[in-house]
Parts: structure tokens; C-alpha cells; sequence
């Protein structure tokens, strides 16, 4: 019987644990976003210095900004665990650095689905750029902080890695809270929110850019309209390969995590994609989107 409840402990364990192979894949990855995160980001608030003014869409992508240099201060923790393969620096200090990577994912989300739709707001003639002022942008990004804080905070502190069975010198192993209810409720809601929300924006958005090849063909690039509603394209394509896939898996994840221990390591690597978005700034500031 003692036998057997040490190999019970011992599988425990290592359902959670990640392997050589998976650190191996997660340390470049956060390696690599690291310092190209760092660099677009340092790049791109210098183009933004040089203007003596920002429009509201720069103020909203300077948010974003702020998003990414928060993900960025945590993902040395983050290396430092898997190079170590050890956390030292206690239980709540994982939580926030876990809690960090979810909730710069969904916050940059709302930022991002924002400029889509005022740019599709813009196009329709629904609003007129004219009409916004930099204080709109201010009072828009201050309601975006304020309600997702409300949403995301409370979870955070009262519910978010609570469970006294997790260990004090492994982190990132929340994932055992997905037995409870409510933790699963919301993980569907949020998964259905996405989804329908990225889906609805763009099928939109490729009708409007269509609709703008048609009529301004060949001069595309020549056209602000069709730039800008290209840079929305871009945003949707981050969203699609950096948050789609961690969302589509999360459904086989909730259902089979506890049958099937890969599936732990397959839902850190899809977590690790989340924060590739941090590069969006290097493709602005090196020209691969204009």
C-alpha cells in the first residue's frame, strides 16, 4: 500500500512537470519574445516621442505598449523556473507572474478588437476621425483598464492558484483549478466570447478590404483608407495566430487534462504562443507592416 502511494505522488507530479523537450521549446520561445518584444517596444515609444501629438489609435497602441512591458518584466521569472526547473520565490509571486501572461492576453485583446472596430466604425462612416480628440482615447483605454481590472482582479486575488495542495517550488500549475465549476464556466464563456468576436471582425474585415481592392486597385498602397484597414488585418492576424490556438486546445484540454498528461505540456507551449504578440511592435518599426 506505501508502494503505491508513492507511485501515486510521484505521477502526480510529473503530470504537471514539464520535460527537457517542452522546456527546451518554452525557454526559446520566451527567449526569443524577450528581446524581440524588447526591441519593438523600445523602438516603436521612440518613433512615438518623436510626434508632438498622438492620434487616438497611437494612444491606444501605446497602451498596448504598457501591456507588453508588463509581460516582458515577468518572463525572466519565467526563464529563471525553467532553467532551474526550481521556483524559489514563493506562491503568490507565481500567481502574478501567472497571472501576468492571462491577463496581458486579454487585455491586449480588448485594445486590439478596439482599433478594429473603431477603423470599421470609420469605414461604414459610423464615426468620423475628426470627431475623435485625444481625451476620447484617454477616456476609452481608462474604461478598457478600469472594467477589465474589475473582471480579471478579483478572480486574481480570491480564486486564481488559491488551492493550499499546490507546491511551493513548482509554479504554473494552476490548470488543477479547471475541476471546479465555476473555473470551468468561465474558461467556455470565455473561449465562446473569442471566438465569436474574432470570427464576426474578420469576415468584416476581409468584406472591406475586398470591397477596397475592387475600387482603388492598382494603387493600393497609395490610398490612407486601405493602409488602415490593412494594419486592422494585421492586428486580427495576431490575434488569430497568437490567441486562437491557445483557446481552440483549451476546450480538448479542459475535457481530457486529467486523463492525459501531454496535455499539460501541450497547454504551456499554446500559453507561451500567447505572448509571440509582443512582436507585433518589431513588424511595425521594421517594415513588415506599414
Amino acid at each position: 500500500m506505501n508502494d503505491t502511494t508513492i507511485l501515486t505522488n510521484t505521477s502526480n507530479l510529473q503530470v504537471g512537470h514539464c520535460n527537457t523537450q517542452c522546456r527546451i521549446i518554452l525557454i526559446t520561445l520566451y527567449s526569443v519574445v524577450l528581446l524581440g518584444g524588447t526591441a519593438g517596444t523600445v523602438l516603436m515609444l521612440r518613433m512615438m516621442l518623436k510626434r508632438k501629438s498622438l492620434s487616438v489609435i497611437a494612444t491606444i497602441v501605446f497602451n498596448i505598449m504598457v501591456l507588453h512591458c508588463l509581460l516582458l518584466v515577468s518572463l525572466p521569472f519565467r526563464l529563471s523556473y525553467y532553467v532551474l526547473v526550481v521556483w524559489e520565490l514563493g506562491s503568490f509571486t507565481c500567481r502574478v507572474v501567472s497571472g501576468i501572461i492571462y491577463g496581458h492576453m486579454y487585455f491586449t485583446f480588448l485594445f486590439y478588437v478596439t482599433i478594429v472596430i473603431l477603423r470599421l466604425l470609420i469605414y461604414f462612416k459610423k464615426l468620423q476621425m475628426q470627431q475623435l480628440q485625444k481625451y476620447h482615447a484617454i477616456v476609452l483605454s481608462t474604461i478598457i483598464w478600469l472594467m477589465g481590472s474589475l473582471i480579471f482582479l478579483p478572480i486574481f486575488f480570491l480564486q486564481y492558484g488559491t488551492n493550499p495542495g499546490y507546491s511551493e517550488q513548482q509554479c504554473f500549475e494552476f490548470y488543477k483549478d479547471l475541476n471546479r465549476r465555476e473555473f470551468i464556466i468561465m474558461n467556455y464563456s470565455m473561449i465562446v466570447i473569442i471566438m465569436t468576436t474574432v470570427a464576426t471582425l474578420f469576415l468584416i474585415q476581409m468584406v472591406v478590404i475586398i470591397q477596397l481592392i475592387k475600387a482603388l486597385w492598382p494603387d493600393l498602397w497609395a490610398h490612407q483608407e486601405y493602409r488602415a484597414q490593412i494594419k486592422s488585418f494585421f492586428f486580427l492576424l495576431v490575434i488569430v495566430v497568437c490567441f486562437i490556438p491557445h483557446h481552440v486546445f483549451r476546450v480538448h484540454f479542459i475535457q481530457n487534462y486529467s486523463e492525459n498528461s501531454e496535455l499539460v505540456l501541450y497547454n504551456e507551449i499554446c500559453v507561451a504562443l500567447t505572448t509571440v504578440c509582443c512582436l507585433d511592435m518589431l513588424c511595425f518599426t521594421g517594415g513588415v507592416i506599414h
